[in-house]
């Protein structure tokens, strides 16, 4: 459909962008709203490719024309919103692929991020096997020259979601300098809200759809949600691992607003007075 309008929702990943499709699709019948539709998950590699310096952008947008480019094309409604962290970097280096876009960016609390995907990665057999085994699922900051290489293999697993966290999160702030329409929105001020009601609709208003109303309960159902019996949450890690998580996010996260608690402030002077032993 010629003058259909694209929207798209795009975050780090474990920010509730399946919620979001299913949400958008119920309440709005001129709305084509999807979760990483069709074949995303080339994109995702070719654009952490391209991060890498191993394929140029016009390499990077030839793949999302033969993987997706038709995707729109195809919809037969007003709307279509795609819901898709998968195009995390394709979205900030090419928004001209989607004439017309307007981008809500999602951001979680890293702390609660990085637990969430440690535990979703060791547990669903798919999202294992991707992080674990598929060559450039992840950006790499070795490939991308930030870490050199000696550093870089002494990464933890945690410590490596750490810096994707911050990385992909930087990549679509991208957004912010363009002449693209772009709301950030931050995860806990829609999922925790005492009126989510109200934030959503912001997030309607930037889209250009109506406003709705009594859906507050909506938001209190997770979907998708990691197993809580593995990786702790922040409270229980160690002042080691919090400094580590400082120390690659803390700039964007402190920006994002997050990292003031007392307890987390605690556990960074801790660090820093283990250090200086």
């Amino acid at each position: 459909m010629k003058d259909t309008r694209p929207l798209v929702v795009v975050s780090t990943g474990r920010t509730g962008t399946i919620f979001f499709a299913r949400l958008l699709a119920e309440l709005y019948p001129q709305v084509s709203s999807h979760h990483e539709y069709g074949w995303s998950r080339p994109v995702q590699i070719l654009s952490n490719m391209y991060f890498a310096r191993l394929i140029p952008k016009s390499l990077l947008v030839l793949g999302w024309k033969f993987f997706k480019g038709k995707d729109l094309i195809a919809c037969q409604k007003p709307v279509w919103i795609e819901n898709n962290s998968f195009l995390y970097g394709l979205i900030a280096v090419a928004p001209e692929v989607y004439p017309g876009v307007r981008v809500l960016h999602l951001v979680r609390d890293p702390r609660t991020y990085v637990t969430s995907h440690l535990n979703f990665s060791r547990f669903r057999p798919t999202s294992f096997i991707a992080n674990y085994f598929v060559p450039m699922w992840q950006p790499s900051p070795f490939l991308t020259g930030e870490i050199p290489w000696k550093e870089y293999f002494t990464f933890t697993r945690f410590q490596r979601f750490c810096w994707i966290w911050d990385f992909k999160n930087r990549v679509i702030r991208r957004l912010e300098s363009s002449g693209v329409p772009y709301l950030r929105m931050r995860f806990e001020d829609i999922f925790y809200a005492e009126n989510p009601e109200q934030v959503f609709a912001e997030i309607a208003d930037f889209f250009g759809l109506p406003r709705v109303t009594n859906i507050g309960q909506r938001f209190r159902q997770p979907v998708n949600a990691a197993p809580k019996n593995s990786f702790p949450e922040w409270p229980e890690w160690t002042p080691a691992q919090c400094a580590q998580l400082d120390t690659l996010c803390g700039k964007q996260m402190r920006e994002f607003g997050y990292g003031s608690e007392p307890a987390w402030l605690e556990k960074l002077a801790q660090a820093a007075s283990l250090k200086q032993l």
